[in-house]
Order: C-alpha cells, then structure tokens, then sequence
C-alpha cells in the first residue's frame, strides 16, 4: 500500500472516556499524574472541545492496567464528581508504519479507504510522522491487518 511497509497488531486493549470536563480544570493533569504514579502506560490520546466550557479525553490503555485503573477511576470521582466515565474492552491497535510517510501525501485516506471498504469501523485514530494507528474492535483487527497488507 501507499507509504506503508509494515502492519501490526497490538491486541488486549482498553478505552476510558471522560466527558463533560471543565475547561481550566486540572483534571487532565490529574488524570496523567496519577497514572503516572501507578505506572499505567497510555498510548492514543484525543481531547475534544464540545460546544460549551467543557470537553471530552480518550485514551487508549492496555487491558493488564484494569485493576490500577479501578482504583483511578475511584479516586478521580471525589475530586470531579461532574465528570462521567467510561472503561471499555475488545479492542486492537492497528499500526500501519513506514518511512515514507514522511513525505508521501495520501497515506491516512488509503489507509482508511482501505479500512472502510473492509466493512469495518475505525473507533480512534492517531498518526506521527512514520505511522498511523488505528483502533478498531478485536474481532475485526485481521480483516484490518489483512486490508492494509492486500
């Protein structure tokens, strides 16, 4: 494919979502810090402002932080008790990589042509310079590897 040389996949992944976080609020950093402390490794993350003073964050963990995250979630409840969470499992991380990509226009939209015309729906996205993950339900994370790599 386009700007792609490699495809991969990072199953046993999990979602948390916190929506309705008050802008100028701390909670970010809380949030960060505290997984910090209980050595929870984060991977995508997306902020997204809402029509109002507030917005939303997702990110994406491994499964084997489940029980540190509890514990988190816990605890980031008394502090912000107008934010409303959400913990969900079954996904796979999809990464399609290549040098290329560096200066190869049109990588994301084959990726995600591809992606689409697999019948599969793309739950996250995140991109640097030489990749581009995408978070997809596990049950469909060959159909994914199989499309990019056709």
């Amino acid at each position: 494919m386009l700007g792609v040389s490699s495809v991969s996949v990072i199953e046993d992944q999990m979602v948390l979502t916190f929506s309705d976080v008050q802008s100028g609020s701390d909670f970010v950093q809380v949030v960060f810090g505290q997984m910090a402390e209980s050595a929870v490794n984060v991977d995508m993350i997306s902020l997204i402002p809402d029509q109002s003073a507030s917005y939303s964050l997702a990110l994406t963990t491994s499964n084997q932080y489940y029980p540190q995250l509890m514990q988190l979630l816990g605890s980031l409840r008394g502090r912000f008790p107008q934010v409303k969470f959400g913990i969900s499992d079954g996904y796979a991380k999809v990464i399609s990589a290549g040098e290329e990509m560096k200066s190869q226009p049109g990588v994301a939209a084959a990726v995600i042509t591809a992606v689409r015309r697999s019948g599969v729906d793309i739950q996250m996205i995140t991109t640097s310079e030489t990749d581009i993950s995408l978070l997809v339900q596990s049950v469909h994370a060959d159909t994914v590897k199989s499309a990019l790599e056709g």
